[in-house]
């Protein structure tokens, strides 16, 4: 029988990534079925975009932390800011490649 060592490479569990906020860390969920739900959401017609980035964030930090988050009256740079590494921490991507993709679209 031969057994391959991922490493790092496919995590399962509680490895999941953390948003430091202030002095907050927030767990983001970054299993693959989350980022399907946040594609169908993306992709939706009837929700507006608010509503969107705010159904977003409920599925990456969970309904009560993304509320948490949200009621911290961010700025508008910060919550740009803060979508961009909701996404890095989702898909493993860093900051700045997924700040290149969105001003692309």
């Amino acid at each position: 029988m031969r057994i391959i060592d991922t490493g790092d490479k496919i995590l399962t569990g509680d490895n999941h990534p953390q948003l430091k906020i202030g002095e907050t860390c927030y767990i983001v969920d970054d299993r693959k079925s989350v980022l399907d739900k946040i594609t169908e959401v993306q992709s939706s017609t009837e929700l507006s975009q608010s509503e969107k980035e705010k159904k977003i964030f409920e599925l990456a930090f969970g309904i009560e932390k993304a509320k948490e988050i949200l009621d911290k009256d961010l700025t508008v740079e910060g919550y740009i800011n803060l979508t961009y590494y909701t996404m890095a921490a989702i898909t493993g991507k860093t900051y700045e490649e997924i700040k290149e993709q969105s001003e692309k679209n």
